[in-house]
């Protein structure tokens, strides 16, 4: 078998503490995020998991002894034997439809085990305390000619408290960290509007913009990360100047792009009702913005989300037409470098594979570009469909990214969180064999997140095999080196 580097292009290291205190707000029913906090987590499994306490495992040990011994007691006695058989069989029995009663949606909905799953899975690692150790055990899932890209995640903004660890501090471990490993870690630093619209009147390296182009000029870290479900668009005008410098040296960013329990808590501003760029036929010829109703975090958070917002950022007419007397004159920002992470996401995909009456999500194909642009300048694609309204609530996101791809050379998509579903497999090699975009698709597993569904050695065993080695060393060695490789370094 050839060897060679790979690279896996989105996992994280951050910690429990860098999390908010209070993330089960607004998913949690009952005002239970006042209760199960992240100190709570962390400290349930620091002291009452075999894993986190020494002293607990002696404990369990011994009452699992004293149970077997008490049942090989019983044993000896048949009649009272059947009888306890039969009461711990009705127990079990019940027990299990209880279990199964509170996963019925009406009682908790999808984000709230969504949420529980988080919980789970963060308490987990909390028991490793530092990004060190975390890194440390993502790097023994691979072999050791691999590179990860770190991306780092700002949490100070979200409205769910403060996380035990501020971003900057854990910015700086990650910086320190970097200096150790080298280039088998590759950190991503964090983009939020809020924070740069709070230091931008601060001097030197206290202004985070100033900050943010010096560590990436430095190469202390690699490309950028952004998360608008914490409660903003990816274009919005604070983060312009930072475009203009990652334009300029090439610089890659890794946006979220599918639903997710990590997002804004705050109540929704009124201007968010309605989207600032995007526009319908409303009546009569009238344009109007289109309307976004959502009430719940939960779903309106996805408005900040949703893919057509790239399109609202990359195309110069949409951009001109937003920034108005902000537009600088020139402004091109069509081929910003950007990686649309987790490729909308496994329901968005199996959206599209169950819509068999829109063309808008039946235009993955493997048609030339050629043959694909004359087809759609008859027909349409989700991007300059005459009708945004009905694209931005009913096209698959997976359709709109596939478009976004084809339109602009530098967008790429990841496919972390879609590799845990192996029943999307097929229509993955099938856009890996799709000329027009196989060279934009990059390898990546979410590390630590989907972890709780399969171990890391899983995905990454389970993907490889079955797209053989060629499709493989495609997403994860060569699109990930001419995405990463900016004017400072080559991959």
């Amino acid at each position: 078998m050839e060897k060679y580097k790979i690279y896996n292009t989105h996992t994280h290291i951050f910690t429990i503490d860098h999390v908010p205190n209070k993330f089960g707000k607004k998913l949690l029913p009952l005002g239970l995020h006042h209760l199960i906090t992240m100190r709570l987590v962390k400290w349930y499994y620091s002291n009452f998991t075999s894993r986190g306490n020494y002293k607990y495992k002696v404990l369990k040990n011994k009452i699992d002894s004293l149970k077997y011994e008490i049942k090989e007691f019983f044993k000896k006695t048949i009649v009272i034997h059947l009888f306890l058989s039969i009461v711990f069989f009705f127990a079990r029995w019940i027990f299990k439809i209880f279990i199964n009663f509170f996963r019925v949606d009406f009682i908790f909905s999808k984000s709230t085990r969504e949420t529980i799953n988080r919980f789970l899975t963060l308490g987990r690692y909390s028991l490793y305390k530092t990004q060190s150790k975390i890194f440390d055990l993502l790097s023994k899932s691979y072999d050791s000619n691999t590179s990860f890209v770190v991306l780092s995640m700002d949490m100070d903004y979200m409205d769910a408290s403060n996380p035990g660890i501020s971003y900057m501090d854990q910015l700086e471990d990650l910086k320190q960290l970097k200096q150790k490993k080298g280039d088998k870690m590759l950190p991503f630093l964090f983009l939020d509007p809020r924070r740069i619209k709070q230091t931008k009147h601060l001097k030197k390296y206290e202004n985070y913009e100033n900050y943010a182009k010096h560590l990436l000029d430095s190469q202390c870290f690699s490309g950028i990360k952004m998360y608008p479900a914490l409660g903003y668009y990816p274009f919005d005008k604070e983060l312009i100047s930072m475009y203009k410098f990652a334009v300029e040296r090439n610089i890659p960013i890794v946006s979220h792009c599918i639903e997710g329990t990590v997002f804004y808590r705050g109540k929704k501003e009124k201007e968010w009702n309605a989207h600032p760029v995007l526009k319908y036929n409303a009546k009569e010829g009238n344009m109007a913005a289109i309307p976004l109703p959502q009430k719940d975090n939960y779903h309106f958070t996805t408005n900040f989300t949703h893919p057509l917002n790239y399109h609202c950022l990359l195309n110069k007419d949409l951009l001109k037409e937003y920034l108005g007397n902000d537009y600088e004159e020139g402004l091109d920002l069509s081929k910003l470098k950007i990686c649309l992470a987790h490729f909308g996401g496994e329901d968005e995909w199996k959206k599209y594979l169950n819509d068999g009456w829109n063309n808008y999500n039946k235009n993955i194909s493997h048609l030339s570009k050629s043959e694909y642009d004359t087809y759609y300048q008859k027909y349409r694609n989700t991007l300059n469909h005459e009708n945004q309204r009905t694209m931005w609530w009913n096209a698959s996101w997976l359709s709109v990214i596939y478009d976004l791809m084809v339109v602009y050379e530098n967008v790429y998509a990841d496919i972390s969180f879609i590799i845990h579903d192996e029943s999307l497999f097929p229509l993955l090699k099938f856009i890996l064999e799709d000329g027009k975009v196989k060279n934009k698709v990059l390898f990546g597993s979410d590390y630590y997140v989907v972890s709780q569904k399969d171990t890391e050695k899983d995905l990454h065993y389970n993907l490889r095999g079955y797209l053989g080695e060629t499709l493989f060393k495609l997403i994860s060695n060569e699109n990930p080196r001419k995405f990463l490789s900016t004017t400072m370094k080559q991959y």
